[in-house]
């Protein structure tokens, strides 16, 4: 037999599961056979073996696979000869368990021998269904309701995969997963796609009685980790709070003085060293401050506030060179490092919400109108009005001037837009709208549009149900992937530590579904590290 003999390599066994774990690895040989042009087929033995994917084993010349015994992954074991080749296809699923509160093996071997009974009184409460979660999470907690009547419960947490199945068990209805776990998961699961599933049973130490199994959730893990940190306001702190990302404890970053200074805007440089904040003082026509943050552990004030320069928002300029600020139906370009005037820019209507493209070549603007086709509307600050239209403004940087201006969102008698932020990639504008004020709307939610308004999307997955307050959304770092990180403040429920006041949510935003006209978000979660009973705005993300 000749390769001219040879019409296609099969490779036995073609498909494959072999379940792995920690000192365990799956073992198997595979043999290629030649099928024949001639018809029928032969074992060949001068093959080269070779797999595509070396994260989920190692393969040797004689064709026997050794998995790796740390994580699942799916793999093509191939053979070749004299250029002709064969594949077949190997999942490796890899299956641990973490057990709680003093339990062993032996609940674990009761859990995998029962039949539970599907009921709907087990149910995951936190996080919510279709949520995603980035690879360097920390602090995700799990929460469930059990109405299933039974004393002494035990319960199992199961989360499956193509490649992985891990399941914790604990006597509490709650547990905190650790960014471990995320990375397991992901470490060769690209869709990253998991189900998690909550099962229940009396357990008196030997035997289990009474199984259940709630409905089944969804979360998916991002391959790639969520950069940076968040900077938000807290009110009754009075202070602007960091949460480094993967960290589960929010640190002080910058005192307000006893005034607020949430209205604060952030630039970066690339190498991280002029990074700088602007905060204003005191709110509405507030005097603003510049502060070197380059030192995270050190920010060092090198403007400050003075009666001269006033605004209520600002932007800064991607090059770090300029503040815009607004002020009634003023808009004002200061130098940033400085704090100086350079000139100003005068309106017909007031002006609010600035925001710089990445680019540097436009600004992202709220209109706020007190009139639209003889109805009236109520301004009480450039913090809140009841009617706003979005615009993007032309930046011509050599004449340090503001040019041709775009109406994105137009005024509405019905609605009021406003809170416009440009994407990382600068391709998209998230924004609010509400139907009553542009300042703690209970009904506020969160949209997404692209940079020339031609694709207009409401956020479905994170808005919820009902009234949330879904306010100030801000972006993540621009990742090397096809999902984009979205902060927000809301009002909706905390399950595992419920309070009423306004927390920092994150959702993960797939632009290639908006280009669909389908909602991009997914459904979010909560930032962990908050104070729950804190009152939290405003998170601006920055990369350190």
């Amino acid at each position: 037999m000749t390769s001219a003999d040879i019409a296609a390599i099969r490779v036995d066994p073609e498909v494959l599961e072999l379940t792995v774990t920690d000192g365990e690895p799956g073992v198997a040989v595979f043999t290629a056979y030649a099928e024949l042009l001639s018809g029928g087929e032969a074992p060949l033995e001068l093959v080269s073996w070779s797999i595509s994917n070396l994260s989920s084993g190692t393969i040797t010349s004689d064709g026997q696979f050794t998995s790796v015994d740390t994580n699942g992954g799916i793999t093509e074991i191939i053979a070749t000869h004299d250029g002709i080749e064969g594949a077949a296809t190997v999942s490796v699923v890899y299956k641990t368990n973490i057990f709680e509160d003093k339990l062993d093996e032996a609940v674990a071997e009761a859990f995998e021998a029962a039949s539970p009974q599907v009921v709907e009184t087990l149910a995951v409460l936190y996080p919510p269904d279709q949520v995603t979660v980035p690879r360097n999470l920390s602090g995700l907690s799990f929460v469930w309701s059990d109405d299933t009547g039974i004393s002494d419960s035990v319960y199992r947490i199961r989360f499956q995969s193509d490649i992985t199945d891990i399941s914790v068990y604990t006597i509490n209805d709650s547990w905190q997963a650790t960014r471990s776990l995320w990375e397991m998961i992901s470490a060769a699961n690209k869709r990253g796609e998991v189900e998690v599933t909550i099962e229940s049973a009396a357990w008196n130490g030997t035997d289990l009685g009474d199984v259940s199994q709630g409905p089944a959730s969804t979360l998916t893990v991002n391959r790639l980790d969520a950069r940076g940190s968040v900077l938000y306001w807290s009110t009754p702190d009075e202070a602007i709070f960091r949460i480094p990302f993967g960290e589960t404890e929010a640190e002080s970053f910058w005192e307000g003085d006893g005034q607020c200074t949430g209205c604060h805007a952030l630039v970066e440089t690339e190498d991280g060293a002029d990074d700088t904040m602007v905060v204003t003082h005191g709110g509405v026509d507030g005097r603003f401050s510049v502060v070197d943050v380059s030192d995270p552990d050190a920010p060092e004030k090198i403007v400050s506030e003075n009666d001269q320069n006033r605004l209520t928002f600002k932007t800064v300029d991607p090059t770090g060179q300029y503040i815009l600020g607004t002020n009634q139906k003023t808009a004002t370009l200061y130098e940033l490092r400085s704090g100086n005037k350079i000139k100003e820019f005068d309106f017909n209507d007031r002006v609010s919400h600035p925001d710089w493209s990445p680019d540097g070549e436009s600004i992202a603007m709220v209109f706020v109108k007190d009139d639209i086709d003889g109805q009236r509307f109520g301004i009480s600050s450039d913090m809140e009005f009841e009617r706003g239209e979005i615009v993007e403004i032309e930046w011509d940087a050599a004449a340090q001037e503001l040019g041709a201006v775009t109406i994105l969102k137009e005024a509405d008698a019905a609605v009021s837009f406003y809170y416009p932020a440009y994407s990382p990639d600068g391709d998209w504008i998230a924004y609010n709208r509400s139907t009553t004020t542009s300042y703690a709307a209970q009904d506020a939610e969160l949209w997404l549009m692209s940079r020339d308004g031609s694709i207009d999307v409401r956020l479905k997955n994170a808005n919820g149900s009902g009234e949330q307050q879904n306010s100030y959304p801000r972006w993540g770092p621009l990742p090397d992937d096809d999902v984009l990180w979205l902060a927000f403040s809301s009002k909706r429920t905390y399950a595992v530590d419920p309070g009423e006041m306004p927390q920092i949510w994150v959702a993960a935003i797939q632009p290639s579904l908006a280009e669909k006209d389908e909602d991009p978000s997914s459904s979010p979660f909560w930032l962990p590290g908050q104070e729950v009973n804190s009152d939290n705005h405003l998170p601006v993300w920055w990369a350190q």
